[in-house]
């Protein structure tokens, strides 16, 4: 900011001529050539792309040893999903060994999941849902439903006690043994 000397009004370092009374200011090369407004939107600017940039930053992965909301989450989202995928499976009028092939490979892949101590217990209710979901299966492909039903009430057994665990480390976050 400079300080006009006719009327004593204060502007802008960039202005040339006072605003107020119109007398122009001499040229002081310890003044910055740049006003006040540019150097803020440069600022500004400068802000907003660093913003940018560090909201593109890969979010670093949940320590698997460790248990925490983060962790909690991202198991409920693959059992959703899992979950959904097998009940589309399920609902089609043929059940083809491709798709008895795809429920078990679910489960191969719950099994070899990393996963804190704290879902451990709800892990192993998930690897017996889908084996559940896999045995209510194979028998509706050769039109066994009687024991295909027997293996569903299993089935939401599990996921009955699935959803107790996951619902029992909730209450214990972030302090879970």
């Amino acid at each position: 900011m400079k300080r006009c000397k006719v009327c004593n009004k204060l502007t802008d370092n960039g202005d040339k001529r006072c605003p107020k009374c119109g007398s122009a200011f001499e040229y002081d090369p310890k003044v910055s050539p740049f006003s006040e407004t540019k150097i803020g939107v440069a600022i500004l600017v400068l802000a907003l792309v660093g913003f940018f940039i560090v909201k593109s930053l890969p979010v670093p992965l949940p320590d698997p040893a460790e248990c925490s909301r983060t962790s909690v989450s991202r198991f409920e989202r693959i059992v959703a999903r899992s979950h959904n995928e097998v009940m589309y499976i399920l609902a089609e009028n043929y059940i083809s060994s491709k798709n008895l092939t795809e429920i078990m490979l679910m489960k191969r892949a719950a099994e070899a999941m990393a996963v804190p101590a704290c879902l451990e217990p709800a892990k192993e209710d998930y690897i017996e849902y889908l084996k559940a979901l896999y045995y209510t299966a194979v028998p509706s492909a050769w039109d066994a439903y009687e024991y295909a039903a027997m293996y569903a009430e299993s089935a939401a057994g599990y996921l009955d006690a699935l959803q107790a665990d996951l619902k029992e480390v909730k209450a214990c976050l972030p302090d879970c043994e």
